[in-house]
């Protein structure tokens, strides 16, 4: 490739690390009968929390390859990562996680711009962990594998070079 990016990580790596993720969250959709309706409306809350975050990130994706170009092509398997994580969370739900608002307000510098994808993907993480106490045990698996994976894009994000 000579777009002048270099992620410094094999691309193999991360498709091989998107793939982890996807087997550890092979089974999303929810089954058997919890404590009542609350349990399954607290549920249903916590994934629409988190897609709306995954939503947020998408977006937050698209503002940063159109401000930078450069970077479109080594950040789209992070990318592709999120909007996989989105899929998972909403295949359940009829409502979706709609649309976040505004896009995100991306920094001219491209190793800055970079930098806040690595601080909201580290962010998401960090509230998918503190969701898994009220969780139920499916849905906590699936935000334990998503954080796990967005914690992961972190690290390799800090690696993406302009």
């Amino acid at each position: 490739m000579s777009s002048g990016v270099s992620t410094g990580v094999p691309r193999r790596a991360l498709l091989a690390s998107c793939l982890l993720a996807g087997a550890l969250t092979g089974c999303t959709s929810s089954g058997g009968a919890g404590a009542g309706g609350r349990a399954a409306a607290g549920a249903a809350g916590l994934r629409r929390r988190a897609a709306r975050a995954s939503t947020g990130l998408l977006a937050r994706y698209d503002a940063t390859a159109a401000a930078h170009p450069a970077l479109a092509g080594p950040l789209t398997p992070f990318r592709d990562i999120v909007a996989a994580h989105l899929s998972a969370l909403t295949e359940a739900d009829t409502g979706g996680a709609g649309p976040e608002g505004a896009a995100p307000e991306v920094p001219g510098e491209a190793s800055r711009a970079v930098s806040e994808l690595a601080t909201a993907e580290r962010q998401a993480a960090d509230e998918r962990m503190g969701a898994l106490a009220e969780a139920p045990p499916e849905l906590a698996r699936l935000l334990a594998a998503l954080a796990a994976a967005g914690a992961v894009s972190a690290h390799l994000l800090n690696e993406v070079r302009a």
